[in-house]
């Protein structure tokens, strides 16, 4: 069988196109065989062997095994091993020596290259699994570790291959190579290595995902894609580092893709026990229904054709704070200040409304409301909650509109100094300025 169609059998997804620059095809490019040996159960010593390829899909694993000095050719049942008096194979490929990259350039320029200068792949791959993160190595060790990827399916009790695999995928994320890192992730099948034991796999896409995010916004779309390829477990850090990806997409002003994300993890962490992210995960969308009808409100008086959508973003935070009301977080929870934030927006809107058709005395009381509704959040909270500085900054807007102008100077005041150096801080400093 050709190793075109191995490549084929092992992908399961389409080609994407990946917005952090084009991907060379490295898995077509580096597909092949690898040596190994194969150990038997009882009765035959170890023998070479060159494995081709598997079909996941029917279960087939290809390969050629040397006999009497020559190769034959052979088929295996992946799932049916141990019958076939198989124990399992390794992998011999890493002890392969090549011209070590982390040579000097006048080095690897010389004439000839010493002894000396070689190194293994093994020892490359200690490197990294070091933490000595190097593309020099990454481009050495790249060619043998595509050629192992292909053979991920098969399990690590009978070809311990794919802690080396994770190791490269580390290695991309530490060295911000998040277009191949990408390229890797959404053709693994990550269910069937979280079975493997391997679920920092999965681990490493909810991580690339939250960086291609923060590196390029625009990256969303794709990056989503390759969530939903990603199971959540029960298990909090499962939960948290959802939740962090979800919130990374609400720190970008992707209001509707944060919802979504939101939405999938609630209904995991209500069926949770234990997971102290029950209330929070059901606040922050109220709060991105919020953000959504700000914006597209904002489209709406320039174009009418976007009342509607603004009517439905603004009729779902209502909804979501009616929820929220009938079972609120404790007072004593950093959710509760969340919660006020949440209810002080709606009110705020409602200001702005009344603000936009003349109605100055209905303006002003909800300005109030909204600073009553802030303020009790404010008192519980810790200043390391990241949603503290908005809290901070709508009480202070809410005293200006008030013409309150002492109280308004006197919060500004407390973002700078609880919050230096953030876009907080330079709010703030902008509205004191121009008091």
């Amino acid at each position: 069988m050709s190793t075109a169609k191995f490549y084929i059998f092992f992908f399961c997804l389409s080609s994407v196109s990946i917005l952090l620059g084009q991907q060379e095809d490295y898995f077509r490019k580096y597909a092949g065989p690898i040596p190994g040996k194969v150990h038997y159960l009882t009765g035959v010593n170890p023998k070479e062997i060159s494995l081709k390829g598997v079909d996941a899909a029917k279960g087939i694993i290809y390969g050629a095994v040397k006999m009497d000095g020559k190769f034959l050719g052979m088929e295996l049942e992946l799932r049916g091993l141990a019958k076939q008096n198989i124990k399992g194979f390794e992998f011999t490929g890493f002890q392969q020596s090549i011209t070590n990259p982390l040579l000097s350039k006048e080095q690897l320029a010389s004439a000839r290259v010493q002894k000396a200068d070689k190194i293994t792949l093994a020892r490359l791959m200690q490197y990294l699994e070091n933490e000595q993160y190097s593309m020099s190595v990454l481009a050495a060790v790249r060619p043998t570790i595509y050629k192992l990827m292909l053979f991920l399916p098969i399990s690590p009790d009978t070809l311990l291959i794919h802690s080396h695999c994770l190791t490269y995928v580390k290695a991309l994320l530490e060295l911000e190579q998040y277009s191949e890192a990408f390229y890797i992730l959404s053709r693994l099948n990550l269910s069937q290595l979280d079975g493997f034991g391997y679920r920092e796999f999965s681990d490493a896409a909810l991580d690339l995902a939250g960086k291609m995010i923060k590196a390029n916004p625009k990256s969303a779309k794709v990056s989503l894609a390759l969530l939903k390829r990603v199971n959540i477990r029960d298990d909090s850090g499962d939960h948290e580092a959802y939740l962090r990806l979800a919130n990374s997409l609400r720190q970008q002003g992707l209001y509707k893709e944060a919802i979504d994300e939101y939405a999938r993890l609630g209904p995991v962490v209500q069926k949770s026990a234990k997971s102290p992210f029950k209330t929070i995960v059901k606040i922050w969308p109220v709060y991105c229904y919020v953000k959504n009808y700000e914006l597209y409100a904002a489209y709406a008086a320039r174009d009418k054709r976007y009342a509607p959508y603004a009517s439905q973003y603004f009729n779902a935070a209502l909804q979501g704070i009616k929820t929220l009301d009938e079972n609120p977080p404790d007072r004593q929870s950093n959710e509760y200040s969340l919660y006020k934030l949440v209810r002080a927006l709606v009110r705020v809107q409602y200001a702005r409304r009344h603000e936009a058709g003349g109605d100055k005395a209905t303006s002003d009381e909800y300005y109030r409301q909204s600073v009553v509704e802030v303020t009790e959040g404010i008192v519980s909270a810790r200043v390391g909650l990241d949603w503290l500085p908005e809290s901070l900054l709508m009480a202070g807007d809410a005293y200006e509109k008030l013409e309150q102008l002492e109280a308004a100077k006197n919060v500004y005041e407390q973002v700078t100094r609880f919050f230096p150096g953030s876009k907080w801080e330079a709010t703030s400093r902008k509205r004191m300025e121009a008091l």
